[in-house]
């Protein structure tokens, strides 16, 4: 824990340079970043709003206020899994310095897409309080589920970036994955539309737990220690995953080096 400690300025420096760099060559620089959500969130309440006229959630919410809260969700989810693949291709010069602490690398990507996300969640709330939605207490829980999202993806992120140095199209395979995924979580339709025998297969997917955590914050929902079971298996996984990615990323950095 000490020696983690230690490297948080790092990251957090690493991760400002590789979020200042993605934007570097184009004249407006990291106010793009920012420039897609706003689009994002405008084009789905325009559509959903005021072309389809999408019945609102629990006669309150416009469905577009049901829909952006699982979307930004899903966006820092992806963006990290996907960003962190080229985390070690991208930083090669720093793989082959002995000394260097590669598996920080993937923790840079993740942070780096969190800054994005971080601005997100804050204007989807903008939103809600210039639509005259009401703000709830559940809010307050955002916090916990912004961290669940970033321990998950991070997770998958260094898996990913273990396994691309040795096998170039693996990020090209897990964006389908991650496509087909997006419609299984679900993030795009409620889960009360399935039967009751079928829902709970969708509910085993753990980014069900985070995305529906989410509108339940938003939403004035269910608080996270109301739903102990799901609780309990998320982190199950999540600390799965974590410990398996980072013994196969452990296995594999001796070969890092000399494949890049």
């Amino acid at each position: 824990m000490k020696a983690f400690l230690s490297r948080i300025p790092l990251m957090i420096s690493l991760s400002q340079n590789d979020f200042k760099s993605k934007y570097a060559s184009s004249q407006l620089g990291i106010l793009w970043a920012f420039a897609k959500p706003v689009v994002q969130a405008c084009v789905y309440i325009f559509v959903f709003t005021i072309i389809a006229r999408a019945a609102p959630v629990d006669n309150i919410y416009p469905y577009a206020f049901w829909l952006l809260p699982g979307m930004i969700c899903w966006f820092f989810f992806s963006d990290a899994v996907m960003s962190g693949g080229n985390a070690l291709l991208e930083y090669s010069y720093l793989v082959k310095k002995v000394k260097f602490e590669i598996d920080i690398l993937p923790m840079v990507k993740v942070i780096s897409s969190g800054i994005v996300h971080v601005f997100f969640v804050m204007f989807v709330l903008f939103l809600y309080l210039l639509w005259g939605l009401p703000l709830c207490l559940t809010m307050l829980q955002i916090p916990y589920y912004m961290f669940c999202t970033f321990f998950v993806a991070h997770a998958f992120a260094r898996l990913n970036c273990a396994l691309v140095p040795f096998f170039r199209d693996f990020s090209q395979i897990l964006e389908i994955l991650l496509m087909v995924l997006m419609w299984a979580c679900p993030v795009m339709w409620d889960i009360s539309m399935m039967p009751k025998g079928i829902a709970w297969v969708f509910k085993l997917n753990p980014l069900y737990y985070l995305i529906d955590g989410y509108r339940q914050s938003f939403m004035n929902g269910k608080w996270f220690f109301e739903s102990p079971l799901m609780t309990v298996y998320f982190w199950a996984f999540a600390l799965l995953a974590a410990f398996l990615s980072k013994k196969l990323f452990s296995r594999l950095r001796v070969h890092f080096a000399d494949i890049l």
